[in-house]
C-alpha cells in the first residue's frame, strides 16, 4: 500500500493514531476536527515538517531496531478481529505477529523520556489500541534520535482497552450517524449569519487602522528614543524613561525542582479572548 492509499484508508477507520485524539491527549487535533476529517467536511491535513522528518526517518529507525534486537519486522495494516472500524497501521511487525514496533522519530524531550523508560501521555492511547487490535500482550516503543535509540517494552492495559473502546464506539457513533462530538476549547463554531458578518467586518477595519497607527507610532517612538540619547527625558507633554527589568527566572534550570510537578502550585485559569484574523 503506497502512502496515497494509506491515508484514504484512514478515512474508513479509526487507526492508532486517532486514539489519542479520541482520548483527548492529543496536542495537535480535537474530536470534532478529527469528525470533520472521517467525514471529508475538512481539508486534507498537510504533513509539518515534523511528519515528513519522521516518515523519511522510518526505515532507517527500523533498520536500527532490528540490529538491536534481532526482530524482522515490516510495516503492516492490521484490522480488529471483531470490532470492523478499528484498525492500525503498523510500523513494523514479524510474520507470526508476535512482536510489533511503534517507531517515533521525536525532538529532544519525548527521546529523554523513552531513554527514562517512560512513554509520552500522548502515545499511550496509540499504543494501546495496537495492542487492542493485534490482539497480543506486548508491544516494543522504539525511539530514534539522531542515531541514538532507546526501546520501552509496552504492556497490555485491559482496563485501559476496555475504556479506549468505548469512547471509540462513542465518536465512531458520532460519525455514523453525522453527529459531532462534543466541542472542547480548541473549536471552534462557524458562524454565517448578518449579524456576525457586519461586526466581524466593523471588527476588521478598526483592526487594520490599528496596524497602520501601531507602525507610525512605533516609528515616532524610535525617533524619540534617538533623540534622548541614552537618557532619561521630558518636554511638551512626554516622558521618556529608560527602565531595566530583571530577567525571568528559568525554574527548568534549577536542580533542585526538576523533580517537582510544578502543576500542583499553578493558581486558578483565568479566561480571556484573542481576536485575530483567520
Amino acid at each position: 500500500m503506497n502512502y496515497t492509499e494509506f491515508v484514504k484508508a484512514r478515512k474508513h477507520y479509526l487507526g492508532a493514531s486517532d486514539a489519542p485524539i479520541i482520548m483527548g491527549v492529543s496536542p495537535w487535533r480535537t474530536p470534532y476536527q478529527l469528525w470533520e476529517d472521517k467525514l471529508g467536511l475538512a481539508e486534507d491535513q498537510k504533513d509539518n515538517y515534523a511528519m515528513k522528518r519522521g516518515r523519511e526517518l522510518e526505515p532507517l529507525a527500523r533498520d536500527a531496531y532490528t540490529m538491536y534486537t534481532g526482530n524482522i519486522v515490516e510495516p503492516k495494516q492490521v484490522f480488529h478481529p471483531k470490532i470492523k472500524y478499528m484498525m492500525a497501521n503498523l510500523d513494523g511487525i514479524t510474520d507470526d505477529h508476535s512482536v510489533a514496533v511503534e517507531i517515533k522519530c521525536p525532538g529532544e524531550e519525548d527521546h529523554k523520556l523513552a531513554k527514562e523508560g517512560l512513554v509520552p501521555e500522548k502515545y499511550i492511547p496509540q499504543l494501546q489500541h495496537q495492542l487492542a487490535v493485534i490482539g497480543i500482550n506486548q508491544l516494543h516503543y522504539f525511539s530514534y534520535r539522531d542515531g541514538d535509540i532507546a526501546l520501552v517494552e509496552v504492556g497490555r492495559d485491559e482496563g485501559y482497552i476496555k475504556n479506549l473502546c468505548l469512547e471509540e464506539r462513542k465518536f465512531w457513533t458520532c460519525v455514523e450517524n453525522l453527529t459531532p462530538p462534543t466541542l472542547t476549547d480548541k473549536d471552534f463554531e462557524e458562524r454565517t449569519d448578518s449579524a456576525w458578518a457586519t461586526a466581524s467586518a466593523d471588527w476588521a477595519k478598526v483592526q487594520a487602522e490599528l496596524e497602520e497607527l501601531k507602525e507610525r507610532e512605533k516609528q515616532y517612538r524610535e525617533a524619540l528614543i534617538h533623540l534622548a540619547n541614552n537618557h532619561n527625558v521630558k518636554g511638551n507633554g512626554v516622558k521618556l524613561q529608560r527602565i531595566v527589568r530583571k530577567g525571568t527566572v528559568d525554574y527548568k534550570a534549577i536542580p533542585a525542582l526538576k523533580e517537582v510537578d510544578l502543576e500542583q502550585y499553578r493558581k486558578e485559569p483565568v479566561e480571556s479572548w484573542r481576536l485575530s484574523s483567520c
